[in-house]
């Protein structure tokens, strides 16, 4: 049973975003009359902790099965701030994934890519990858975003580490999921959690889980040996940002925000981002192969500034695009593709 990509993807979410069960404060929970914690006050003490951490480092192994056959991965983690890195490996094939403050990038088998967080990189059909605190710090969301149940079942022992047992669950009726989270009780870290869906039943081992450990910088840059980024530079000024690339920049008369200059072996990658009239507006110009409609069947022709261009929606994005003389325009917004044209027309240069 080979796992497709998107599923290797999600093992490795599985084994970060599990934290994100502990944010049931405040929601439904079934406590004990003997003395011992809530399945609630269990969880927060481990979001508490995760949370505090300035860097935590996992090593976990999943293991998927449905019943007929199962797979194994290792997954390692790190995060630092708004740093982050995995690595899934796993049946001879390992995929890599990370963000650093200015750079979302992603190594696969076949396809290797870095982009520049933000709108850009979305519409290039990279999703960055989220913020790492945000991941391990729950806390954002509410106990009615959860919608979940903690139920203390017992106190027990993972591989003979003394464990708080509970037991997660939605409180809609109608939902199969169910987990059980292993926590252990002198430092509240994760240990073991078992997720059953009524198809696959996944087991997440956290072998090894360090808090405040010491990780370097380069842990979250993007490996050279696949993919070359030569700088990255972000400006919060318009004139900054065109002195310091060899690209003509076209300029929208609206409230610019900031600029990212990315240079690489393939081609630089100038992102504008503006602010007209309560919307977000990227403005992105290219010398690199930069696929803004991969399938080109939804494109319509529009004329902009005498160009022949495209406009199209990518996932939640309307954008309209050109070439001329080697450089690819784009701009891109949050909205109507009427509206993305019209902001197109607006450019000056």
């Amino acid at each position: 049973m080979r796992p497709t990509l998107g599923e290797w993807r999600r093992l490795a979410l599985l084994v970060v975003a599990v934290v994100a069960l502990v944010a049931v404060a405040g929601a439904a929970t079934t406590g004990t009359d003997d003395g011992q914690p809530s399945g609630e006050s269990v969880l927060n003490d481990t979001r508490d902790r995760y949370a505090a951490a300035d860097t935590v480092v996992v090593t976990a192994n999943v293991t998927v099965d449905n019943g007929s056959a199962n797979r194994t991965s290792t997954v390692e983690f790190a995060a630092a701030g708004n740093r982050s890195r995995t690595v899934v490996a796993g049946q001879n094939v390992t995929y890599r994934t990370g963000v650093n403050e200015t750079v979302a990038w992603y190594v696969g088998p076949n396809r290797s890519v870095a982009v520049e967080r933000g709108a850009a990189g979305r519409v290039a059909g990279v999703e960055p990858v989220g913020n790492a605190s945000s991941t391990l710090d729950p806390t954002n969301r509410s106990a009615d975003e959860a919608n979940l149940s903690a139920t203390y079942l017992r106190r027990g022992s993972d591989d003979g580490t003394d464990a708080h047992v509970v037991e997660v669950r939605p409180d809609d009726p109608s939902a199969t999921t169910t987990a059980t989270v292993w926590v252990a009780v002198d430092d509240s870290r994760l240990l073991r959690v078992e997720t059953e869906d009524g198809t696959n039943t996944t087991v997440i081992d956290y072998r090894e889980t360090r808090f405040n450990a010491s990780v370097h910088d380069s842990t979250f840059d993007p490996p050279g040996d696949r993919l070359s980024v030569a700088s990255v530079e972000r400006y919060d000024a318009f004139g900054a940002a065109q002195t310091n690339t060899s690209l003509d920049l076209p300029r929208l008369d609206a409230e610019f925000r900031n600029a990212t200059v990315l240079t690489r072996a393939a081609g630089t990658n100038v992102a504008q981002r503006y602010r007209d009239d309560g919307d977000d507006v990227t403005v992105v110009s290219t010398t690199a192969d930069r696929e803004f409609d991969r399938s080109g069947e939804n494109a319509t022709r529009v004329t902009v500034d005498g160009h022949e261009a495209n406009v199209t929606t990518v996932r939640d994005a309307a954008v309209v695009y050109w070439e001329d003389d080697g450089v690819t325009t784009a701009v891109v917004v949050e909205g109507s593709e009427d509206r993305a044209v019209s902001l197109a027309r607006r450019l000056d240069g």
